[in-house]
C-alpha cells in the first residue's frame, strides 16, 4: 500500500476530514520519517533494507523512532497516520489560527500545521535538542519553517502566546496551567490524558472565557508515550501482612476493557497497574497487579474465585476498591470513553467527570 492508498482509506473512514485531504496527501509522513526506524524488536535501516522501510513509513502503524538508553521503551515515535488524521480534526483549525504544539518528533505534524495554517502561525516545542535540530532540517528541506523551539512543553512558549490551538503529541496526567494561561478564551486544548492505571484518551477541553479553566469531553481512544517527567513511577513498597479474598469479578473485565480502565483510573488517581506472569505462582498464571506506592494487591487471571485468588497488603484493600469501582461504572450503564470528560483550573485543580461538568467522579 502506498501513501495516496491509505490518504484513501482514511478518507473514507472519516478520520481524515475533508479540510485537511490536501495537506495530508502533500506531506507523506516518510519525509519525516528517521532513515532508522524500530520495529517488531529490530532497527529497520532505508540503506540496508529500504523495501521494508518505505512499507513501514507508509503504514498505519506507529515508528519508533527513539529508544531510551539502554532499554527498548520508546522515548520519541512517529504517530500512526489514523491517530495523526484524528487528532488534526479534532483541533478544528481555521485560517489565521495560532497553534502551539508540545513535542516536535519528527516534525510530520508541524509540518502539516504549517503547510495548512503558514508557518509563522506555528510554534512547536521540543525537549531532546537532537530531535528538535533533526526536525528542523526536515522541515527546512521541505520549504517549511514553522518555530521549532527547544525547551519543556509544559512551560508553553510565553513569547509566542496567545494561541487560538494547543496541541499536545505526548500524553499527560496532569495539564499544567501554563498551556491554559497561554491559549485565547474560547481556544481549544487537545491533549492525549491518562492515568497510572489507564492510557488514555484524547481530551479536548475549551478555555473558559475569564481563561481560568479548561474543560470538556474526551473524543477519542488513543495511548501515547507519557511527557517525560510525567512518566507513572510505581514507587517502592514492602509486600507484608497478606490478606487472601476470592475475586468478586473476573479481572480480565478490568484489564482488557479501555472505557472500564479509563474510568476507574478516573476515580482512583495514582493508582498503577500492570499485568505480569507470575511463574512462582503454584497456578503458574497471568495476574493483575495494582498498587499505590504504600498498598499492594494482585488478582490472579485464572482461577479469579479461588479462595487465594487476591492478594492485599498495606493500609487499603485496592483490590475492593477496584471492585467497588467497576461496580460503579457498571451501575452508570458502562459509560464509554464520549461520556467522560475533565476539567483543569489553572490553580491545578483536575475534576474528572461522567456527563456533564457539575457530576464529579472522582
Amino acid at each position: 500500500m502506498n501513501w495516496g492508498e491509505l490518504a484513501d482509506r482514511l478518507r473514507e473512514s472519516g478520520a481524515l476530514s475533508a479540510d485537511w485531504e490536501e495537506t495530508f496527501r502533500a506531506l507523506p509522513r516518510g519525509r519525516f520519517t528517521p532513515t532508522r526506524i524500530y520495529h517488531g524488536g529490530e532497527w529497520i535501516d532505508i540503506e540496508t533494507n529500504p523495501a521494508r522501510w518505505a512499507e513501514l513509513a507508509d503504514s498505519d502503524l506507529p515508528l519508533v523512532t527513539q529508544l531510551y538508553e539502554g532499554t527498548e521503551i520508546p522515548s520519541s515515535s512517529s504517530s500512526m497516520p489514523t491517530v495523526v488524521a484524528t487528532m488534526l480534526r479534532q483541533l478544528d483549525v481555521a485560517e489565521g489560527m495560532r497553534v502551539l504544539e508540545v513535542g516536535t518528533g519528527t516534525g510530520w505534524t508541524a509540518g502539516l500545521l504549517a503547510h495548512r495554517l503558514g508557518a509563522d502561525n506555528v510554534v512547536s516545542i521540543e525537549v531532546d535538542p537532537r530531535l528538535a535540530a533533526e526536525a528542523r532540517g526536515r522541515l527546512g528541506a521541505l520549504g517549511l519553517r514553522p518555530r521549532v523551539v527547544v525547551g519543556d512543553g509544559m512551560l508553553g512558549d510565553p513569547a509566542g502566546a496567545p494561541f487560538q490551538r494547543v496541541h499536545l503529541t505526548a500524553a499527560v496526567q496532569r495539564l499544567p496551567a501554563a498551556l491554559i494561561e497561554q491559549a485565547e478564551p474560547g481556544g481549544v486544548i487537545l491533549a492525549p490524558y491518562g492515568t497510572a492505571f489507564c492510557n488514555g484518551a484524547l481530551a479536548r477541553l475549551t478555555v473558559a472565557e475569564d481563561g481560568k479553566s479548561a474543560s470538556g469531553p474526551f473524543v477519542a481512544d488513543v495511548a501515547f508515550m507519557w511527557v517525560r517527567d510525567q512518566r507513572p513511577d510505581s514507587g517502592e513498597f514492602e509486600i507484608e501482612d497478606v490478606r487472601y479474598s476470592r475475586s468478586e469479578i473476573d479481572p480480565a473485565d478490568v484489564a482488557d476493557n479501555t472505557d472500564a480502565g479509563f474510568a476507574i483510573g478516573l476515580r482512583m488517581p495514582g493508582l498503577f497497574r500492570q499485568s505480569v506472569w507470575a511463574s512462582y505462582d503454584r497456578f503458574g498464571t497471568g495476574r493483575f497487579e495494582i498498587w499505590d506506592g504504600q498498598s499492594y494487591a494482585h488478582c490472579r487471571l485464572a482461577d479469579w474465585q479461588g479462595e487465594h485468588a487476591v492478594s492485599q497488603s498495606g493500609p487499603r484493600n485496592l483490590w475492593d476498591e477496584v471492585t467497588a469501582a467497576r461496580e460503579w461504572w457498571q451501575r452508570h450503564d458502562c459509560p464509554d470513553l464520549s461520556r467522560l470528560g475533565l476539567t483543569v483550573t489553572v490553580a491545578g485543580e483536575h475534576r474528572a467527570w461522567l456527563d456533564e461538568p457539575d457530576h464529579v467522579i472522582g
